[in-house]
């Protein structure tokens, strides 16, 4: 996935150096032009100076002889005297430099070297200038270099600015995405519009138009469970009272029958009693309720509870704890998380065997264990099981299927997490709890 802050700085950063190496070519070319006409000037008037001199005056002008160090490295001009095609005089006669035969500036190359050259107009005696061009591009590039030099030590600085405009350009973006992560599906609150740039309000308003209509299904979904739970447990209860009513009635005639209706009405009930539990744990926002909540009373409650049902199935509870442990949390959801695990271990371990809870920790975090000797989950569904109304293959329990989603609800709400492992040590299935520090 493409990052819109790298996609920004790649694009932006070459055009960034693109855009100061044209500026660095077109100031080179400003100089080129500039110097090389003030060279030019210079040689114009030289050689005018001569030809007025020569004007004035028959006598040959004495020419100050020049060295290799002064024409290549100071650039002074060659000068030259010439009447009838023949040299009468030059300053370094080094350079075989023909007269031109036509008047003004000529550029020529003896010997791969570069030469400049102004002819002055045809005269009694002509005069010739000549400068080198590598003296000429040499100043050339020192004045492009010197001017080049502050738009190169702007470039890391622009560089640096670039990027943090586009990161502060980009941290309402940013705001956005954090805003949408904290949405869940029990606080779709809208997504706030201040600070938000002009081109992110259309975005903004209908993303926010979405969240209100999710608020609004999701609304209707729990209030139509709980209405409904709510409107089936009247007739239940009523089925289970007519239920009694006809043992009272017909007596051990009808046992078997009795016995099965009633063991239906009990699941349906119990499966009502769930469905409406799952509902109003899910319109709790998360948080709610939160207290220091002392864990050990709170598990020898869930485990008194449902003690009855563990004897009716012959199934060995054990409990220990290392020492009294507290966390903050809402106290119902952690009833429910542990009411329904310990229910979901008893109700999947054979006659006979045996659900061990564990309670140890410390200051920084607190698991709480149920380990069962039930058949386990096979490895690949062990996070199938929360999900709602689903039961594995084979189970012969009398469960609904919502226990582990009621469970994994509660958690959500506390900041808790649950951790499904087939034990190692014999089989079943071990349940871990895993809470915040200590309160």
């Amino acid at each position: 996935m493409t990052s819109l802050r790298r996609h920004l700085l790649l694009w932006l950063l070459p055009l960034y150096v693109l855009s100061a190496a044209a500026a660095m070519f077109v100031s080179y070319q400003r100089y080129n032009s500039s110097i090389s006409a003030f060279m030019d000037g210079q040689m114009h008037n030289l050689a005018e100076s001569y030809a007025r001199e020569l004007a004035a005056s028959p006598t040959l002008p004495t020419l100050r002889m020049l060295d290799e160090d002064h024409v290549e490295h100071d650039g002074t001009p060659i000068v030259q005297l010439w009447r009838d095609g023949q040299l009468l005089a030059s300053s370094w006669p080094k350079p075989a430099l023909g007269l031109r035969p036509e008047a003004g500036f000529h550029s020529v190359s003896i010997a791969g070297h570069g030469w400049r050259l102004y002819t002055a107009p045809a005269s009694p005696v002509s005069v010739q200038i000549a400068q080198s061009n590598a003296f000429r591009q040499r100043v050339i590039l020192h004045s492009a270099e010197y001017s080049a030099v502050p738009i190169a030590v702007l470039v890391p600085l622009s560089a640096a600015l670039l990027w943090l405009a586009v990161y502060f350009g980009l941290r309402p973006l940013a705001r956005l995405v954090r805003a949408v992560t904290q949405q869940d599906e029990r606080s779709l609150a809208e997504l706030p519009l201040t600070g938000v740039p002009q081109e992110l309000l259309p975005l903004l308003t209908a993303v926010n138009a979405l969240l209100s209509r999710l608020r609004r299904a999701f609304d209707s979904q729990q209030l139509f469970v709980q209405d409904a739970a709510h409107e089936l447990r009247t007739p239940l209860m009523a089925l289970m009272l007519q239920a009694e009513g006809l043992r009272n009635r017909f007596g051990t005639t009808a046992d078997e029958e009795l016995v099965r209706l009633e063991a239906g009405i009990r699941r349906l009930h119990r499966l009502v009693e769930q469905m409406l539990k799952l509902a109003r744990q899910q319109a709790a926002p998360p948080g709610s309720a939160t207290a220091a909540v002392e864990l050990l009373p709170l598990l020898q409650e869930v485990v008194g509870d449902l003690l009855p049902l563990a004897e009716q199935r012959n199934i060995d509870v054990g409990f220990s704890a290392a020492l009294p442990l507290s966390v903050r949390g809402d106290a119902d959801a952690l009833r429910s998380i542990f009411d329904n695990l310990l229910d979901n271990a008893v109700r999947h371990t054979p006659a006979g065997g045996s659900v061990d809870i564990a309670l140890h920790g410390s200051a920084g975090a607190v698991l709480v264990e149920f380990a069962d000797t039930g058949p386990g989950v096979a490895p690949e569904l062990l996070e199938r099981v929360f999900d709602r109304f689903y039961r594995s293959a084979g189970a012969t329990s009398t469960g609904s299927g919502l226990g582990l989603a009621i469970a994994r609800s509660a958690a959500e709400r506390t900041a808790a997490r649950i951790e499904l492992l087939n034990r190692a040590d014999s089989p079943g299935l071990l349940a871990r709890v895993h809470l915040p520090g200590a309160a």
